[in-house]
């Protein structure tokens, strides 16, 4: 089936768009009884159009092997949501939003998204009854002894959908560091015998699952395999790197590993941007009132100015200003040195401790992001002396400037705001930063906004 696999593709986008559109007929005939206006139909075109293209950037189908019916749900809820976010935002830049009964654009949404869901889980579960009867199974085995391979053979024997059985190992003698036999798998014999264990097990796929002290093997394993007529993958072991919108990519015909790499460019860059500017434009538009009268507040409270300004780290290490509300009394730091605010700190105001429990004092960050200076989400930035510390003792913590700062982030919905006072809490900043960065999507941005918005009112970690 594989060399069918973008037929396959193709098949499913043209089921996703059938299911899609049959929705939004029958939910608009009802309504309108037996009625299609012209800007209905004009909806129904554009959808289609953003369903192709977001579909296919977002990557919907090709997790055929990747992993289970989850993970491509996930997939699909968030190229369905981004869709329904251009369409909406469409909606309201054209003020046509007005011209749709908003039962059938709700209720479509919702029965929309649980029949894509159908559609892939029937798809699923198609693909799974034909694997638990042969089809499409691929046999291999992996040559290598060491822990490399036996968390490989590990990841495999954890998600049977993938439809790959690991026939056992074949042994190069030189690494048994982790002991593959511990996943039940058969030592098919030494490497020096390796042509001849393909012809006895007869597999589909080699794994080459070498450390990269043995890299220099691969060129050897690769040329006594191809008499053999065999696929061959090689699994690189870069688990020890700190890897950031990593791939594989090609150079004049040459494959190209990508460690590192920015991942906001082309059509993504113009997506956050555009996204940055109109929420940050309704955003202060509708909290202003609330921002002037914090404002009076501050100034009447305390001597001092209104905004507190501070040099931070942004996009590719450029020294930025951000803008807060002023939340503490005016006071002197040593020169290179700034204290961190803790629980109950004696500079917080009693109207700064209210602004930075409900992260009022945050608001006009949204200047800093109609500057381009940050992003709604996104790392949160830290400042300079707090920064170079950090560097120094976490090797990928500077992989959070290749991309703008936020206002909130991954990391601080999942708990890890605040006082950084421990070198445990900031490695889990940068644990949730990267993931964030790795798995961008306007989806996962509202996500994050409405974990933002909750947690607002809790104000849980804000001191």
């Amino acid at each position: 089936m594989r060399q069918y696999i973008p037929a396959v593709r193709s098949v499913q986008l043209l089921l996703d768009l059938a299911v899609v559109q049959a929705c939004f007929y029958l939910l608009t005939f009802r309504k309108l009884e037996g009625n299609f206006p012209a800007h209905y139909q004009a909806l129904a075109l554009i959808s289609v159009l953003l369903m192709i293209v977001v579909y296919q950037w977002d990557r919907v189908y090709h997790h055929f092997r990747a992993g289970g019916f989850w993970r491509e749900a996930k997939a699909l809820l968030k190229a369905w949501g981004t869709v329904l976010l251009v369409l909406l935002l469409l909606g309201f830049a054209t003020k046509t939003n007005i011209m749709f009964s908003r039962e059938v654009l709700f209720t479509w949404a919702m029965v929309a998204a649980l029949a894509q869901l159908a559609v892939h889980s029937g798809t699923g579960f198609i693909v799974r009854m034909l694997r638990a009867h042969g089809v499409n199974v691929r046999r291999t085995l992996l040559v290598g002894d060491g822990q490399l391979a036996y968390e490989f053979s590990q990841h495999l024997a954890r998600d049977p959908h993938l439809g790959i059985e690991v026939l056992g190992f074949v042994t190069t003698g030189q690494d048994s560091t982790g002991n593959p036999q511990a996943a039940s798998l058969r030592c098919l014999g030494p490497v020096e015998q390796l042509p001849e264990v393909i012809r006895t097990s007869q597999p589909d796929l080699v794994y080459i699952t070498l450390p990269l002290e043995q890299s220099s093997r691969i060129e050897e394993l690769s040329d006594a395999l191809l008499p053999l007529h065999m696929d061959v993958h090689w699994v690189p072991d870069i688990s020890a790197l700190k890897l950031l919108n990593h791939g594989v990519y090609e150079v004049e015909g040459r494959p190209v590993i990508r460690l590192s790499d920015s991942s906001f460019v082309g059509l993504r860059r113009a997506a956050k941007w555009l996204e940055d500017m109109i929420l940050a434009t309704i955003i202060l538009a509708a909290v202003s009132p609330l921002m002037l009268a914090i404002a009076i507040s501050i100034k009447i409270s305390s001597p001092g100015p209104v905004l507190f300004k501070q040099r931070r780290i942004g996009h590719n290490g450029k020294t930025i200003i951000t803008y807060k509300f002023r939340s503490m009394v005016l006071h002197q730091e040593p020169p290179g040195h700034l204290t961190q605010a803790v629980r109950e700190d004696p500079r917080v105001t009693p109207r700064g401790a209210f602004l930075r429990r409900n992260s009022f004092d945050e608001l006009p960050q949204f200047i800093n992001v109609l500057q381009g200076r940050m992003s709604i989400v996104g790392p949160r930035p830290h400042a300079e002396e707090h920064d170079f510390h950090f560097a120094r003792d976490i090797r990928a913590y500077m992989l959070r400037h290749r991309v703008k700062p936020g206002i909130t982030g991954w990391a601080q919905v999942n708990g890890w705001r605040g006082e950084t006072d421990t070198p445990d809490k900031i490695q889990m900043r940068v644990k949730y930063d990267l993931h964030y960065i790795n798995n961008w999507s306007l989806s996962f941005d509202l996500l994050i906004i409405a974990r933002t918005l909750w947690q607002m009112l809790t104000g849980k970690n804000a001191y």
